[in-house]
């Protein structure tokens, strides 16, 4: 069980990275989108006019997805490598599985829902598939992380 653990929070991280990376494909995609529609992309949000703000929203959620990836990875090298210890010391190697977990739905509730959809309201496509995206990431990551700690080893 306990090396199904980790190969559990390592697909956090796999679609962590998987998401980063098909971002940074997209931007040219994103780019000519947010050019055809100027006004439409930005009318009526706080920061109405600010492509700069939006492509740093970005930059920062792409970024975070790297740290999730990241976070997931050693997580789960954790797991791995105290798959034969002690329950104390298993229970130790948890708390960066724990994060990555956390710091996903920290990604979709604070980054996308508040940032991307609440404060530029991106009403684009890729918008929408970037929160989309975020809640499955979150979601799925909740999940994993309650199993992987509260499932008894």
């Amino acid at each position: 069980m306990r090396s199904f653990k980790s190969l559990l929070v390592a697909l956090i991280g796999l679609t962590a990275l998987m998401y980063a990376v098909q971002g940074l494909a997209s931007i040219d995609e994103m780019k000519v989108q947010a050019e055809a529609a100027p006004g439409d992309a930005y009318r009526d949000t706080l920061l109405s006019g600010s492509p700069a703000a939006t492509w740093t929203g970005f930059a920062l959620i792409t970024l975070c997805q790297f740290v999730i990836a990241g976070v997931a990875f050693k997580g789960a090298w954790d797991l791995y490598t105290a798959r034969n210890a002690t329950d104390a010391e298993y229970k130790e190697a948890k708390n960066l599985a724990i994060w990555a977990g956390g710091l996903s739905l920290l990604l979709w509730f604070a980054l996308s829902l508040m940032i991307g959809a609440g404060l530029f309201q991106w009403g684009s496509e890729f918008g929408a598939m970037a929160l989309t995206r975020a809640f499955q990431l979150g979601s799925t990551s909740a999940l994993t992380i309650l199993f992987v700690n509260g499932v008894r080893d």
